[in-house]
């Protein structure tokens, strides 16, 4: 009753507020309402009529159908409402034909459907479903987090969309539940459809953590509960998978870990998973091996059938240091969106406590361990970097001090590698043709071969895109708006680590993972690189950093080798982060500064030097894209190994003095 009463006040102040516009009167003038596709239509059929004279010639393409604005707000409020129903309103309006105002707008320009055989198709009500559809896309794009478990400024999307739908929370329409609601039919990735995932309302598997409320069915929705069991209590789970044909040996194998070794020693826990085909070789072989005491254990016999074995077995099982995950219908072709699910887009698999997951390719060439994990897992934050002094050459290659600036601390959302042997090129030139041929030989693809019809489309588009956008005659006149799309972030993603508690690494997961299985292609390299252009393009004009130019690029080039031999922020690529939260420092905005010549005989700790600071705070850190350089990791990985081992020490010391203490 309470809550009746207080939408009755919104309602109230909200017309106030309308009639002190003076939208009141407006509200009930009467428009002719053309949906936005169908004048996009009719400026492209336009754009094909040639008149006799070559006179201007101008066309109405109004429906006749004159509708007032409050009808067009009606409709959205009824189908953006919680309970699908209709509410009545105060001022009740109907859908007329004005026939003056409809001959003297026809009289105004000739006709489309006489002349160009065009007429708009989008009702008003279809118009308005599709107009709010849209913007819901763009503000809640997907389905929102479960934030009852987690501390202030962290995010959980382990829950299944179902158990989402059934809390008790409201849960926001999107905009694939809008245009159900009027019945517009949109493509589904089931359907053979090229053109679909192209579409904007598409509907991914609910498995996915980019799905929204309107989702599709996929092979791991039957795991989903299997996985959250074998992995509850991990911190980092590190898993691969083989599907897509029927599997009879595992080449990956690596050193299984249920994080209870990690727990003796207080450490970051790993566990240790693999999704494999329930019906392959693999699976029967290995269930084969199982003995019979294990077998009732888990309330099945020898003579049970497969799927019975398989039904208890599942999660219990491992295999060359893999607990086994046994997906159903997994042996057949996967689609790309089910195939790259697990790899970019794998929050809802796995429990709410896993915070990190690291992805490992099936034909990764090293065997990966849980320290691998472990390691690759805390690379994902660096504390602070205080100021410190370096060496490197000046601009005649004469020996220089340089101050290096202190650097804040920084936080990666996705921690990867770079590919190998890509040109030395500006990333407005970089050969995309090259490239995409590197990226398949680096995957095992044969580039004579294999070149698909789809890569071949989404390499063209990629550099169509890029010119496009670089264009002298499209850019802004104002030069320090004139920034380029630049494509040369291109990795290896052979392995990848996913911080799965922060909302900036699910949005850059789900934008790689909706822009990547659109084009149903291996190389997700490059997906990926396009989408960090397209970030970085908009973090420099949001951020009003100014375009490089040949002067600025010459410089860049002296201070980069100075802060690649004594900094890692090379390795950091900033990503827009939240409102409210600090700007992300991009590695050009870190600028030596050269120790003048009477200066530079004296001892470093005299200029002013600082040893690095390791400590990391949650507070006040900005997020970043980690691609880590090899030489970058070596170095890391020894400082790693080197604190491990102080604080196993450490443990080993507090257990022993723990045990005398028993004693006495």
């Amino acid at each position: 009753e309470g809550k009746k009463k207080e939408d009755k006040k919104e309602e109230e102040r909200s017309l106030n507020l309308i009639e002190e516009a003076g939208w009141m009167d407006s509200a009930h003038d009467r428009r002719d309402f053309v949906f936005v596709e169908d004048a996009v239509g009719a400026i492209i059929v336009a754009m094909q009529y040639r008149p006799v004279d070559n006179s201007p010639t101008s066309f109405n393409i109004g429906s006749g159908e004159m509708s007032p604005l409050s009808s067009l707000s009606d409709e959205i409020q009824y189908l953006a409402s919680a309970d699908g129903e209709r509410k009545e309103t105060s001022a009740k309006s109907k859908h007329v034909i004005d026939v003056e105002r409809s001959s003297s707008a026809r009289a105004a320009g000739l006709s489309s459907a006489e002349y160009l055989r065009w007429s708009a198709t989008t009702s008003l009500k279809d118009g308005a479903a599709r107009l709010l559809a849209w913007h819901l896309d763009r503000a809640l794009p997907y389905f929102p987090p479960d934030s009852s478990v987690l501390d202030e400024g962290e995010v959980d999307y382990s829950s299944s969309v179902a158990d989402l739908q059934s809390a008790a929370v409201f849960t926001p329409p999107d905009g694939e539940g809008i245009l159900k609601h009027r019945g517009i039919a949109s493509c589904s990735a089931d359907e053979d459809d090229p053109m679909c995932l192209r579409e904007a309302h598409t509907s991914y598997p609910c498995a996915s953590e980019c799905s929204t409320g309107s989702c599709t069915p996929s092979i791991f929705d039957s795991v989903i509960a299997t996985t959250h069991e074998a992995t509850e209590d991990c911190d980092v789970v590190m898993f691969t998978m083989s599907l897509g044909y029927d599997l009879k040996e595992m080449q990956l194998e690596t050193e299984f870990s249920d994080g209870e070794a990690q727990e003796e020693w207080k450490e970051t826990t790993v566990c240790t998973l693999a999704f494999v085909p329930s019906e392959s070789t693999l699976a029967k072989d290995v269930i084969d091996q199982v003995p019979p005491a294990a077998l009732e254990q888990r309330g099945v016999s020898q003579d049970s059938d497969h799927e019975t074995k398989v039904e208890h077995l599942n999660g219990y099982l491992a295999h060359h240091g893999w607990v086994l995950i046994l997906v159903d219908g997994a042996t057949r072709p996967v689609m790309a969106e089910e195939m790259f699910l697990p790899k970019l887009a794998p929050a809802r698999l796995f429990h709410s406590t896993v915070r990190k997951v690291m992805f490992v390719d099936e034909s990764f060439s090293h065997t990966p361990y849980p320290d691998d994990a472990q390691f690759l897992a805390s690379e994902t934050s660096r504390g602070v970097l205080k100021s410190r002094t370096v060496t490197g050459p000046d601009a005649k290659g004469r020996k220089t001090k340089y101050k290096l600036p202190e650097e804040p601390q920084r936080r990666a959302v996705l921690v990867v590698s770079p590919a190998r042997g890509i040109p030395e090129a500006d990333g407005h030139k970089m050969p995309l043709k090259e490239i995409t041929l590197s990226l398949m030989k680096a995957i095992g693809l044969d580039p004579e071969k294999d070149l698909s019809r789809e890569v071949r489309a989404q390499r063209e588009y990629y550099e169509r895109a890029r010119s496009l956008v670089n264009s002298a005659d499209l850019r802004s006149p104002d030069p320090s708006l004139r920034h380029r799309l630049e494509i040369k972030d291109f990795i290896r993603s052979r392995w990848i680590v996913h911080h799965l508690k922060l909302e900036e690494g699910h949005q850059l997961r789900c934008e790689w993972y909706r822009e990547h299985v659109r084009w149903n292609t291996h190389l997700d390299q490059l997906s990926f690189a396009y989408v960090m252009a397209r970030r970085d393009l908009v973090r420099r004009i949001v951020t009003r950093q100014p375009p490089r130019t040949a002067e600025s690029e010459e410089e860049l080039t002296l201070l980069q080798r100075i802060i690649q031999k004594a900094s890692d922020a090379g390795d950091w690529h900033p990503i827009i982060s939240a409102e409210g939260a600090p700007p992300p420092i991009h590695h050009s905005q870190v600028s030596p500064e050269a120790i003048p010549e009477n200066l530079q005989d004296l001892p470093d700790h005299e200029i002013g030097k600082v040893e690095p600071e390791a400590a990391f705070e949650d507070v006040g850190s900005t997020y970043y894209v980690r691609i880590m350089s090899d030489a970058k990791m070596l170095e890391s990985r020894k400082w790693w190994m080197k604190a491990r081992n102080n604080h196993r020490k450490m443990v080993k010391r507090m257990k022993e003095a723990a045990e005398a203490a028993n004693e006495k």
